[in-house]
C-alpha cells in the first residue's frame, strides 16, 4: 500500500475507532459478562431447592425465632445498552435491553436473600418485599440502580 492509502486509513479509521471502539468493546464484553452471570445465577437457583421466600404477612406455623433479613445489589447498564436504550427512548416503546438487566437484578437480589436465609438458619422468609432506588449522576441522569430485597426470617 502506498502512503496515500495509509493516510486515508489513519485519517478515517482512527477517529472511527476512538468514536465507536468503546461501544463495540462494551457490547462484546458486556454481553459476555452478563450472560456468564446469568448462567451462574440459574445454576445457584437450581441447586437451592425449595423456595423459602413468601409475600404472606403471617407465618405458616408457630414461630420460635425471627429476624430481619436484607440483601441488596447495585447495578448499571453498559455503554452499549445505554446507547441502544437512548435510541429506543426517542421513539418510545419497550426498552428490552434494560428489561433484561433489571430482570437479572431482581432474580439476583432474591437469590441472595434465599442464601442469607439458609446461612442464618431460618426456615422461611415471610413478608418479602423488593425496593428499587436510583443513584443519579451528574445532570440528574440515572447512573445505577440499587435493588433491595427484605423480609422477616422465621424459624419454626
Amino acid at each position: 500500500m502506498n502512503e496515500e492509502t495509509w493516510g486515508l486509513i489513519f485519517s478515517i479509521g482512527l477517529p472511527m475507532l476512538f468514536a465507536f471502539g468503546p461501544f463495540l468493546f462494551s457490547w462484546i464484553f458486556g454481553n459476555w459478562y452478563q450472560n456468564s452471570k446469568q448462567k451462574e445465577l440459574v445454576e445457584r437457583e437450581a441447586a437451592f431447592g425449595a423456595d423459602p421466600l413468601s409475600t404472606l404477612r403471617t407465618a405458616s406455623g408457630e414461630v420460635k425465632e425471627s429476624g430481619l433479613l436484607i440483601s441488596n445489589i447495585t447495578m448499571s447498564i453498559s455503554w452499549w445498552q445505554g446507547m441502544i436504550g437512548g435510541i429506543h427512548s426517542i421513539f418510545g416503546g419497550t426498552i428490552t435491553v434494560w428489561d433484561k438487566v433489571l430482570s437479572w437484578g431482581r432474580q439476583e437480589v432474591m437469590q441472595r436473600l434465599r442464601e442469607k436465609c439458609r446461612e442464618l438458619g431460618y426456615d422461611d422468609v415471610i413478608n418479602m418485599r423488593l425496593e428499587t432506588s436510583e443513584i443519579a449522576g451528574s445532570k440528574g441522569k440515572t447512573r445505577a440502580l440499587e435493588l433491595v430485597a427484605y423480609g422477616t426470617g422465621v424459624k419454626y
